[in-house]
């Protein structure tokens, strides 16, 4: 069985900081393309957002966005400017985040 080379477009765009507890050699575009898009948003500057919304698409990333169970403040004000998104409809509102004591 041959295996399929990953595909590494935008993982190689990005800055590696971004996913600094991922194995780079292992991330690939398709298959962890809701873990990049958060990640970009959560970490990334505008022109690392605009690079992944221009590969992605806008309706990828905002649906992904949409349906994240965390995302910080800052990814939501960007989300909110970027993609038009109203506030009230992340899920991450609605998700309680538990922080240990």
């Amino acid at each position: 069985m041959e295996v399929q080379e990953k595909i590494r477009y935008i993982v190689d765009q990005l800055p590696k900081h971004l996913f600094w507890d991922s194995d780079l050699t292992k991330l690939d575009d398709l298959e962890h393309y809701k873990k990049i898009i958060v990640r970009t948003f959560e970490r990334g500057d505008l022109e690392d957002m605009a690079l992944v919304m221009a590969y992605y698409g806008h309706e990828i990333c905002k649906e992904v966005l949409l349906c994240a169970n965390y995302l910080p403040e800052r990814a939501k004000i960007f989300a909110t400017n970027f993609l038009s998104i109203d506030e009230s409809r992340f899920k991450s509102n609605r998700v309680a985040q538990h922080h240990a004591l």
